[in-house]
């Protein structure tokens, strides 16, 4: 398929496909997706390349990220790839993190004894 900058009418416009997910890549952002399922959902995805493997970081759904904010995690991830990092692994990082924090909180400790 050959990439054009989506747009929001863009968007809205794509159909699923009854068999098969579709990526629609976005030219203003190379390796930007828009994935229609054959459901009908929509979502955004970033793929990349790092250490030689082809990685995808799923952003999220739409319309809960429009597309303003979509290219926007997807161009923190791609800059964060061009740093060596990988944004699966950042955003693992921070998942555990909060819920580490989470659990050390004095409601859940106190949650624990009573």
């Amino acid at each position: 398929m050959v990439a054009k900058v989506l747009t929001m009418q863009s968007v809205e416009r794509h159909k699923a496909l009854p068999t098969r997910r579709a990526e629609i890549p976005d030219a203003a952002l190379p390796g930007f997706y828009l994935v229609v399922q054959p459901s009908g959902a929509k979502s955004w995805a970033v793929r990349y390349r790092l250490g030689g493997q082809t990685r995808k970081l799923t952003i999220g759904s739409y319309p809960l990220f429009d597309l303003l904010a979509a290219r926007a995690a997807a161009r923190e991830a791609l800059q964060m790839v061009a740093l060596g990092r990988d944004p699966i692994l950042a955003r693992k990082a921070t998942i555990e993190a909060a819920q580490a924090a989470e659990r050390d909180t004095v409601r859940a400790v106190a949650a624990l004894y009573v």
